[in-house]
């Protein structure tokens, strides 16, 4: 097999369908039984033009943030910021509320039509020796594959046994606990994305409304183990939803349909995505943009160069260290920014008032490029200064 893809998130099945549109034999393993099942994140998404902004050196791969019409719950065109004493800034900000299982369908779909074969429901190893590379349940059922692309989410098995994820991205204070709810029967805003700070809601992070419509949102928190002073991580949850001054009388009278719980790595990307024959993407990669928790438009950039440079460098001999480089051209900037971003905010996001006076000097504009990645102009010299 020219190409094994390990996970069918968007990282993977960019993946596979950039691959298999390259030429090469591509097989897809997954241990979830049908694709896009369970979802395991609030499904925002902003649209192709905000895309552009936030990331431009990804305009090869604009394509990409082109979602179909049936694979989006909802359209937001508003971002509103609450500081921890309830002071709130909005600015305009346009994204969709994915219906994440459509969209996962269509691009398995897509890598299907391409040739790509899928093996579901089956939790696979990497077993690397010198003379084979080969991807299976047990190494007498495994696959020998020429390229493999780890894109199984964090913490990454595959990417451990190829030498590409140390144990500094598994250390709590750099990864976040997401709790979230999908919550019906509410009356809210559809057109507006909530983001709450504080440490009563969000050690170590934020909360989120993110609607999927006037009535059902994907409600939850992202919190970090060594922030956290009472309770357990769940508890900062329906805490928000049952008690939180701003947000209890919108929420608590709600109906929760489904709760889900993930990890994500948020300390930027690993420090190297490469080794002969294994390539690492999207949160397998660390491609998780630290202060905003965006993973998906990441995991189908880098997914989708990964496909290609292996399919290249199978078909033509192309080097796989061309993966680095051009991910890091799509990507590598603002993951770099926002990486030295968060690790200053620790400073201010254990103490309440302190992340208040911070936010307030910011303001709308100062927020609004934390957010997309851009450094404000006196928060650089500060960092530089301080040596982040």
């Amino acid at each position: 097999m020219d190409v094994i893809v390990v996970g069918a998130g968007p990282a993977g099945l960019q993946a596979a369908i950039a691959a298999a549109g390259r030429g090469a034999s591509v097989v897809v393993f997954d241990k979830k039984r049908v694709i896009g099942v369970p979802v395991k994140c609030g499904e925002f998404f902003p649209q192709k033009e905000e895309m552009l902004s936030l990331l431009p050196g990804s305009e090869d791969c604009a394509h990409l943030f082109e979602i179909p019409s049936d694979a989006i719950s909802n359209t937001c065109e508003r971002l509103r910021i609450y500081s921890p004493l309830g002071k709130c800034w909005c600015f305009p900000f346009e994204a969709h509320v994915l219906d994440r299982v459509t969209l996962e369908q269509h691009l398995a779909e897509d890598a299907g039509k391409l040739g790509a074969q899928f093996r579901l429901g089956q939790t696979v190893q990497l077993f690397d020796n010198s003379r084979q590379l080969r991807v299976g349940p047990t190494e007498p059922e495994s696959v020998i594959a020429d390229v493999v692309i780890a894109a199984d989410g964090f913490p990454s098995a595959t990417a451990s046994t190829a030498g590409l994820l140390s144990d500094r991205y598994r250390l709590q204070g750099n990864t976040a606990i997401n709790y979230q709810y999908l919550m019906e029967n509410l009356c809210i805003e559809s057109d507006v994305t909530e983001v709450y700070t504080g440490t009563r809601i969000a050690p170590g992070g934020y909360a989120w409304i993110i609607p999927k419509s006037r009535t059902a949102a994907n409600v939850g928190v992202g919190v970090r183990t060594p922030f956290i002073k009472v309770g357990k991580a769940r508890d900062h949850l329906d805490h928000f939803v049952q008690k939180y001054p701003l947000t209890a009388d919108k929420l608590r009278s709600g109906t929760i349909r489904t709760m889900i719980a993930d990890v994500l790595p948020i300390d930027g990307a690993v420090s190297k995505t490469y080794s002969n024959r294994v390539l690492s993407a999207g949160d397998s990669a660390g491609m998780v943009i630290p202060t905003n928790g965006a993973g998906i438009p990441t995991a189908m950039v880098s997914g989708h160069i990964a496909g290609e440079v292996a399919a290249l460098h199978v078909l033509r001999g192309e080097p796989l260290s061309n993966y680095e480089a051009r991910w890091q051209k799509a990507l590598g900037r603002e993951l770099s920014a926002s990486t030295r971003m968060r690790r200053l905010a620790d400073v201010f996001m254990r103490h309440d008032r302190l992340l208040e006076s911070a936010m307030r000097i910011l303001r709308t504009d100062g927020i609004k490029k934390v957010i997309t990645c851009k450094i404000p102009s006196g928060l650089d010299i500060v960092m530089k200064l301080l040596g982040y």
